[in-house]
């Protein structure tokens, strides 16, 4: 059996380890020991892996494929942990490497953002700086939207909270998608960077209002600003390699 490394497990890669156990021996990584017996319980080999504990590198690094899903915000030099990383003899003998990024590398500006944008004023220059980092090192780059499903239901927790531009419009994608992609890169041999976006792009009131009535949860406080900012995010790219998204009706993304 091939051998799967997640680095990072959070909220997505506790589920893709889970749906991937009966196909790959899965080694997990996590910042501190708390949840290393869940991920144990789960038949997972797990090891605590942070800036300051990178003893389990070499052990985590001897796979086949590798899944790297860190939150930047929670490392002091987010930079400079990914190079140890991706500077390991063990790197250049895995067979796919895929690296988790974001559609906040894009601009905060009105537009319509696939693959082939070029950058030059990303929203977030943690995120442009690690895709550079990467990028010639690693063969599939994810720039992710906002994940939902399972228990993340958009705007529950801006509830009596304001909203400011209510109009502008939010790109989603269903974790599930996000591991159904993951495994048909590794399936269909696939290299290169891809969007993970639903084709749907409603705008923040319209959704949130609906899911506070189906959930039950009290509705956001709507600024009355009219402003708005069509920042479309294109994933169809992944499509035209006969990827299906299950995932499509932002309003049933649970």
């Amino acid at each position: 059996m091939k051998k799967f490394t997640i680095l990072g497990t959070g909220w997505l890669g506790f589920e893709l380890a889970k749906s991937f156990k009966d196909l790959y021996k899965i080694k997990v990584s996590s910042r501190n020991e708390e949840k290393l017996k869940i991920y144990e319980d789960e038949g997972l080999s797990s090891y605590v892996l942070n800036e300051n504990h990178l003893e389990s590198l070499d052990e985590l690094l001897d796979t086949d494929y590798l899944f790297i899903n860190f939150p930047p915000s929670k490392f002091d030099d987010y930079l400079s942990f990914l190079n140890k990383i991706y500077e390991h003899k063990k790197i250049k003998d895995i067979e796919k490497i895929i690296f988790i990024s974001s559609t906040s590398v894009y601009p905060n500006i009105e537009g319509f953002f696939n693959e082939e944008f070029e950058i030059e004023n990303s929203s977030s220059k943690i995120v442009y700086e690690a895709e550079k980092l990467v990028l010639n090192k690693s063969d599939i780059i994810f720039r992710v939207s906002a994940l939902v499903g399972a228990n993340r239901v958009s705007g529950r927790r801006l509830s009596n909270k304001v909203v400011e531009y209510p109009k502008s419009v939010i790109n989603f994608v269903h974790r599930n998608d996000v591991i159904d992609a993951t495994k048909f890169v590794i399936e269909n041999n696939l290299n290169g960077t891809f969007n993970l976006c639903c084709k749907e792009h409603p705008s923040k009131e319209d959704l949130y209002s609906f899911n506070a009535k189906k959930y039950d949860f009290a509705l956001p406080l709507f600024s009355q600003n009219k402003d708005f900012l069509n920042r479309i995010i294109d994933g169809s790219k992944i499509e035209k390699s006969g990827f299906v998204y299950k995932h499509e009706n932002a309003f049933d993304l649970i």
